[in-house]
C-alpha cells in the first residue's frame, strides 16, 4: 500500500545563500564573470595533474548583467549586516 501526504513546516533560510546558489546555477562553482575588450566571459579553474589554470569561455551581455546584478545584491546584503 501507498501512502502520499503533505505538511507545513516553517524554515528559516538565508536570503544569501539563495543568491548563491542562483550565480552557481548560472556560471558553476568558484566561477567568475568579467568584460575584456567589449567582450563578457566566465572564468574557471582547470586542472592538469598537480596544477591549475585559467580558463574562460564566451557569454552573452544578458547572462553577464544578471550574475552581476546578483553579485551587487549580494555584496549590499553583506553591508547591512
Amino acid at each position: 500500500m501507498k501512502i502520499y501526504g503533505s505538511f507545513t513546516e516553517q524554515v528559516k533560510i538565508d536570503p544569501k545563500d539563495v543568491i548563491n546558489k542562483l550565480i552557481e546555477n548560472e556560471i558553476g562553482y568558484d566561477s567568475w564573470v568579467f568584460e575584456e575588450n567589449d567582450k563578457y566571459y566566465c572564468g574557471f579553474e582547470e586542472g592538469c595533474g598537480s596544477r591549475t589554470y585559467n580558463s574562460r569561455e564566451e557569454i552573452s551581455k544578458e547572462k553577464y548583467d544578471y550574475v552581476k546584478a546578483l553579485e551587487f545584491v549580494l555584496k549590499y546584503m553583506e553591508k547591512k549586516q
